[in-house]
């Protein structure tokens, strides 16, 4: 567990003045004296209070802690390896079945030779030019502090021979196999810690952006499917079921008797499922008007027309 801020602990800024300091220190001691509190939680409190202040109410160790404090918070910032980024080309079905996929990527990693040290000995020694923070300058003199010259900023170099395999630099080209599962609802994501490490170890990250092939026949969002359904007139009025195949799973839409051009039909946990969610499908119809039909389909229409006029659809037919 990573040790608490000094200043945290006293709940005040690290600019805070000597007399903020003590009366932090003492609003909380007073609280929390083991004296006061016998076997209470907040006797762990006030040991780490006075071991705050013991520091902090002295100048030098002050200084040596807030030194020390923002060097690393600097060399963890500066020294992280840069990320990498990849395409992918694949198609829609790949993502709807959550198939596997193996990536293949090229990066800087630490040198197994020499453990990443660059030394033929696995051994670093600290850079004297900078104290082993990896930063020189005089930051309130001349602003920020700039990566050391002589270490380049790792605060260290490789002791005795450099290594033959990295010639000391520590790190070497390596190839990262990694497999993912696809994620249906994702066309991008980032995987931790794959990407160039730093001469510190530190790794950026490998982020990954999918460029997808859609099914002609299919729009996918998210979890639900919607497919465009073509039915012939007798279909519309007498009703029908279809057996539909929407990506490997098998749904039964039943058409309405007198359905409507653009209607929605809707099925329930049709679409895909993941992580024990499951979308909808979506079928939109629509009713087709052949273009040409043969001489027995013409006289049953006509037999039809003929009812309509009759008895169905009077006005409107004769007007």
């Amino acid at each position: 567990m990573a040790k608490k801020n000094y200043y945290d602990i006293l709940g005040i800024s690290e600019y805070a003045s000597d007399g903020e300091v003590k009366k932090a220190y003492r609003k909380i001691a007073i609280e929390s004296h083991p004296d006061k509190n016998p076997g209470n939680k907040k006797a762990e409190v006030f040991r780490e209070a006075t071991e705050a202040y013991e520091t902090l109410k002295d100048k030098v160790k002050r200084a040596r802690y807030d030194r020390k404090a923002r060097f690393k918070k600097k060399r963890k910032s500066a020294r992280r390896g840069t990320d990498l980024r990849i395409k992918l080309n694949l198609n829609r079905e790949d993502l709807v079945y959550q198939k596997k996929q193996l990536i293949l990527i090229k990066r800087r990693g630490l040198c197994p030779q020499c453990n990443g040290t660059g030394s033929t000995l696995r051994k670093l020694k600290e850079c004297r030019f900078c104290s082993g923070t990896g930063l020189q300058g005089f930051a309130l003199v001349m602003g920020n502090k700039k990566r050391c010259t002589h270490c380049d900023g790792a605060g260290s170099y490789p002791e005795g021979e450099k290594c033959s395999k990295c010639k000391g630099m520590a790190l070497v080209t390596e190839t990262i196999h990694h497999e993912i599962k696809l994620n249906p609802l994702s066309e991008h994501f980032t995987l931790k810690d794959l990407g160039n490490c730093s001469f510190c170890g530190e790794t950026g990250d490998l982020i990954v952006e999918l460029y997808i092939k859609e099914n002609p026949n299919y729009l996918v969002r998210g979890l639900n499917i919607t497919k465009k359904i073509q039915i012939s007139p007798a279909q519309a009025i007498l009703g029908n079921t279809l057996d539909l195949d929407v990506f490997k799973k098998k749904l039964k839409i039943k058409i309405p008797s007198g359905i409507q051009n653009k209607h929605i039909i809707e099925i329930e946990k049709g679409g895909i499922t993941y992580k024990g969610r499951t979308g909808f499908f979506r079928a939109e119809i629509n009713v087709i008007i052949p273009a040409v039909i043969t001489e027995k389909e013409k006289n049953l229409y006509r037999e039809i027309l003929k009812i309509e006029k009759e008895a169905s659809w009077p006005t409107t037919l004769t007007c």
